[in-house]
């Protein structure tokens, strides 16, 4: 179920509208028996008129779901504002590959990438002349190609050793950063062209820890922090802002830490 929440005048809070989206894919029976609402984004404004959609990444059914969202006055006055979200088309993921989030590129608007958990690969997708969603290309695999080793423990884990987690795009919109659990390490993609398309790997690192889930960039680029659930902690990368390398520079131990965010303190109050 996806859940929405609004604030109308004065700061007072809209209905909730919940979202039910039904049968999963199926291909993966253990994962896929219904559907999974992963993780939700908010469409960027294409021109200054644009309308905004919600795109949800539906790892049960291998797609990502777009809707259109509005207002409507309703009640006896007709004072009351209820917030509308309606399907208005999805984009089918290749089956089994379980989408986990996705992210729109914070310059070319018109692009993003979706983290394919379940094949531990990353998907540049593109909104369409008509604002639809559309594969830009072939996904591209997160990981080296030789690994599990076929007598590794790993390949009894998560799909044999495939176990994707977050994607996030730099703030200039040229580089892509991805992590993978299990394998435990960051793969560093540039942006060939924002209108051919195209990813092309830079690098791959250790995440210095084990399972990351999170990936979360400063606003000014220059550094990126990785949250670690099974090794209980938050390692810090400094980001060379030309070629997109990272280097490990400190490590902070947090409990089960399966998410960080930034906030500016001037934000906070």
């Amino acid at each position: 179920v996806l859940s929405m929440f609004g604030t109308g005048p004065n700061d007072t809070y809209l209905k909730q509208v919940g979202i039910s989206f039904g049968t999963g894919s199926k291909v993966d029976l253990s994962r896929q028996q219904t559907s999974h609402a992963h993780s939700a984004s908010i469409t960027p404004p294409l021109f200054p008129s644009s309308m905004m959609d919600l795109c949800c990444a539906d790892l049960g059914s291998d797609a990502i779901v777009q809707y259109s969202l509005s207002t409507t006055n309703s009640g006896p006055g007709g004072d009351q504002l209820s917030l509308q979200c309606v399907e208005k088309a999805r984009l089918a993921a290749p089956p089994g590959s379980g989408p986990r989030s996705l992210m729109f590129n914070p310059v070319f608007k018109d692009i993003a990438i979706v983290s394919l958990e379940m094949t531990a690969q990353v998907w540049l997708i593109r909104r369409n002349k008509e604002g639809s969603l559309e594969g830009a290309g072939d996904p591209v695999s997160v990981m080296p190609a030789d690994w599990p080793d076929e007598s590794a423990k790993e390949m009894m884990k998560f799909n044999k050793g495939r176990w994707a987690s977050d994607a996030i795009w730099s703030p200039d919109g040229k580089f892509v950063y991805a992590a993978t659990r299990l394998h435990n390490s960051i793969s560093v993609f540039q942006l060939k062209s924002n209108t051919d398309g195209g990813l092309e790997l830079v690098e791959r690192i250790s995440t210095e820890g084990l399972t990351p889930r999170c990936l979360c960039m400063s606003e000014c680029g220059k550094f990126i922090l990785v949250a670690h659930q099974h090794s209980h902690d938050i390692s810090s990368f400094q980001r060379n802002e030309s070629n997109g390398s990272l280097s490990f520079t400190a490590k902070l131990e947090v409990p089960n830490a399966a998410c960080v965010k930034l906030v500016r303190p001037d934000k906070i109050g």
